[in-house]
């Protein structure tokens, strides 16, 4: 598997009706040779948000920088730096930050999650 230097990382500005100051890098996934999975690196700005979705595969998520909130199925929770969070498939889910710096976290999903 490569080294890859994140500031040499693609990021891409996710463009959606219901999305808000989002981007997002790919540094390891099946161009790299991971099989099955996709690491992505979101990173939301202040006032920012993903969409409120549910879908049949998982997340696993790792809090890089910043601080957000994560509801799950309603049950709202903050998370912040090196915390981790699991969120299971069919799981109605949205990473907003309503705080003042950006919020950064890794995204883990199967492959079929990305591609």
């Amino acid at each position: 598997m490569p080294v890859r230097k994140y500031y040499d990382i693609e990021e891409k500005v996710i463009n959606a009706s219901d999305v808000v100051g989002v981007t997002k890098k790919i540094p390891i996934g099946k161009n790299e040779g991971w099989d099955g999975y996709t690491l992505r690196v979101f990173k939301i700005a202040p006032g920012g948000n993903t969409p409120k979705h549910k879908h049949d595969w998982e997340h696993v998520n790792y809090i890089i920088s910043g601080k957000g909130k994560l509801t799950i199925d309603g049950r709202e929770h903050e998370v912040s730096q090196k915390d981790f969070a699991f969120v299971p498939p069919n799981a109605l889910h949205q990473f907003q930050n309503p705080f003042d710096k950006d919020f950064e976290f890794i995204c883990i999903v199967p492959n079929r999650g990305e591609y």
